[in-house]
């Protein structure tokens, strides 16, 4: 065999049974032996260094493939090749992971399946590299939900490693107090629905289970419609998932979660005007109703809502009145290192200007080559009744919707937010450009947080102090005025500028 070889995790201190339990593969002297080991430690390796994703490709040369593995690691894409020339022993990469997920070989096999498979790391192996498992469960529990594809030169496997044990709370995402609050806000209402938007990629789900499990308190029937169910729900509250596959659609199961005495349920995509009625409805009768769509921003979202819905000109008036909040997200590289001061290039004023900000000519950022995880950039709109009477005009007007969101001061623009992440040295410019969408709105109309950076010489990190402070001290009972905490960063920004200058 030649190539680079995965990253050895030692395997000797478990028992055979324990060995089994984590994956199920050949021990002996036989060629295929060290094919599967390398395969079972190929996702341990993984499962401890909190990768998301594994490809595994063997490409070309009909029986003899050269297996390609890719890992995305929390610090980026991990590259690995092996080649067995002279030999078939390629092949049987494609024909374990068959094996793994329980897939037909030979003339059944098909050219595209969506299947899945379970490991078990036992509890103390798994808490000595690190691990946290659940604390009354025997085993550290990963499934690997899996997308096998016939490519033209060979075949392709892509696992995505569904973790349940490291689903972040709430607080963990790295939102601000503002947002939060905000959040948890709308979810305390008894009914209404909540739109989360975003690519595919973007933390949708891990944002909707982190709100699905501070509402799991056991007083609650929680009732999830999902394609796969990426996070198993724990608790001792009525709790039912349901994934979608087969004669089992969204619609379907959405309209069977009615008659199921559900409180809470979260529709992991509405895709047609069936699935939406049907949701509207939920929403209308008391449940409280998660749901996905997929679209560029947060309050272009209100638009394409009611562009799904049966009667427009009807049901304008139903999302109005049931959607309580829409949130955006989006993930980007957090980076850890130095921090320098460079000039702006002409395509980042550019794409700055687009979205209404003026940072000048330079730019402090990290520049460290290090990836240390993820950075989720989130913008949440409260429907306000201001918003619900734009909802119900005859025409929807997609740039006063962001015009009014633009005022609420926990709406922070994911190119806003992207921007703090930057100065707050965490992330890099460059994928601010390429990652985020510009908005000419913002442009025409900067909005409540960049206004008050530019009024007050601060940066969007002060801003964002700021407004969590003043959130802070009203929920103690302060009716100090959000411009006088504005006006003490100011202050504090001051002085910090001349304690440098000093030394």
């Amino acid at each position: 065999m030649a190539g680079n070889n995965v990253p050895v995790v030692n395997l000797d201190s478990l028992s055979t049974d324990q060995r089994r339990a984590i994956m199920m593969v050949k021990e002996g002297s036989s060629e295929e032996a060290p094919i599967e080991q390398a395969i079972r430690n190929l996702f341990v390796w993984a499962i401890i260094t909190g990768s998301s994703d594994v490809h595994i490709a063997g490409r070309g040369r009909g029986d003899s493939p050269d297996i390609y593995v890719n890992v995305r690691t929390p610090e980026g894409l991990r590259n690995f090749v092996f080649r067995y020339p002279g030999t078939t022993l390629g092949r049987h990469w494609e024909t374990k992971l068959f094996q793994l997920n329980g897939t037909s070989q030979g003339a059944t096999t098909p050219d595209i399946a969506s299947t899945r498979f379970e490991m078990e790391l036992p509890a103390d192996f798994a808490r000595d590299k690190g691990l946290k498992p659940f604390a009354d469960a025997p085993a550290y529990m990963v499934d690997i939900r899996t997308e096998y594809t016939k490519t033209y030169n060979g075949f392709k496997f892509t696992c995505r490693l569904l973790d349940p044990q490291r689903a972040p709370k709430l607080h963990e995402i790295g939102l601000s107090y503002a947002v939060i609050r905000t959040i948890l806000r709308t979810i305390s209402e008894p009914s209404g629905l909540v739109l989360v938007t975003g690519p595919t990629g973007s933390g949708k789900t891990t944002l909707l289970n982190a709100m699905l499990d501070r509402l799991n308190d056991g007083t609650k029937a929680i009732h999830t419609i999902e394609q796969p169910v990426e996070i198993g729900l724990r608790g001792d509250g009525p709790i039912a998932q349901v994934q979608v596959g087969g004669n089992i659609t969204f619609k379907r199961a959405l309209r069977s979660s009615l008659r199921q005495d559900p409180d809470i349920i979260m529709v992991a995509e509405i895709r047609d005007a069936e699935t939406m009625e049907i949701a509207l409805q939920a929403a209308q009768t008391g449940h409280l109703v998660f749901a996905t769509l997929h679209t560029n921003s947060s309050y272009e979202t209100y638009s394409r809502a009611i562009d799904l819905t049966e009667d427009k000109a009807r049901d304008a008036y139903r999302v109005a009145q049931v959607l309580k909040a829409v949130v955006a997200q989006r993930l980007m590289d957090r980076y850890e290192g130095p921090v320098i001061t460079r000039r702006l290039t002409r395509d980042e004023k550019f794409w700055l200007t687009s979205n209404g900000m003026d940072l000048g000519d330079t730019i402090s950022e990290v520049q460290s080559g290090k990836k240390t995880g993820k950075i989720a950039l989130v913008e949440v709109i409260v429907t306000t009744p201001e918003i619900k009477a734009l909802l119900k005009a005859d025409r929807i007007d997609t740039s006063a919707i962001y015009r009014a969101a633009s005022e609420q001061d926990q709406f922070e623009p994911l190119a806003v937010r992207g921007v703090r992440a930057v100065q707050a040295g965490q992330a890099r410019m460059s994928d601010c450009v390429t990652q985020l969408e510009g908005n000419m709105d913002a442009e025409a109309h900067p909005g409540l947080r960049v206004r008050l950076a530019k009024e007050h010489a601060l940066n969007f990190v002060q801003v964002d102090r700021a407004i969590d402070a003043y959130h802070r001290a009203a929920d103690e009972g302060s009716t100090a005025s959000l411009l006088s905490f504005v006006e003490a960063a100011k202050v504090d920004a001051i002085a910090e500028v001349i304690e440098q200058a000093e030394v």
